[in-house]
């Protein structure tokens, strides 16, 4: 079963895609931000805040843009001439959104829910409470950003070609 998107419909569909996604790179340095500080400060109370607007941002924002960005991004290959299977660009970004949003349910949202929620003290006693999650954190948006911007500049430039399946189709459908 296929379908075609209209080009309003497609429009649409692809400014959401865009802003899920650049919207998800933002976040990302957002979160390094607050992750870093948290992780270098010296004021306890700085530790504090940058832990918690970390835990109260990434179960409620990543999830929507992540969710977001897969979606359209299937219903774009869906419904226009690109395909989800027939382009290797295509795919790689589709596995690309596959992985992240995995790990962002897997990994990232559990990992900002063990930050206990009343955070207080020195800097040491935060970072103590927060424990292995603090460093956690460190890894996710630097690999999602880059991620991303990989899939943007496949957006772009479209490189590789067509995948083994559209080659094997196109070869059956020559011989047909």
């Amino acid at each position: 079963m296929s379908f075609s998107l209209s080009r309003p419909w497609r429009r649409v569909v692809l400014a959401a895609h865009v802003l899920c996604g650049v919207g998800w790179m933002g976040l990302d340095l957002g979160l390094l931000v607050l992750v870093v500080t948290g992780a270098s400060s010296d004021s306890g109370p700085t530790v504090a805040a940058a832990y918690t607007a970390a835990r109260l941002v990434i179960p409620v924002v990543v999830p929507v843009l992540a969710v977001g960005m897969l979606l359209t991004g299937i219903l774009l290959g869906w419904g226009t001439k690109w395909g989800l299977l027939t382009w290797t660009w295509v795919l790689t970004k589709l596995s690309i959104g596959i992985v992240l949003t995995t790990l962002a349910f897997v990994a990232l949202v559990p990992g900002a829910l063990s930050i206990p929620v009343d955070l207080t003290g020195t800097a040491a006693e935060v970072r103590e409470a927060v424990g292995g999650a603090g460093r956690d954190l460190l890894f996710p948006p630097v690999v999602s950003f880059v991620a991303l911007g990989f899939a943007l500049v496949l957006s772009i430039w479209k490189p590789w070609g067509r995948t083994r399946w559209a080659r094997a189709g196109a070869l059956r459908d020559e011989r047909a």
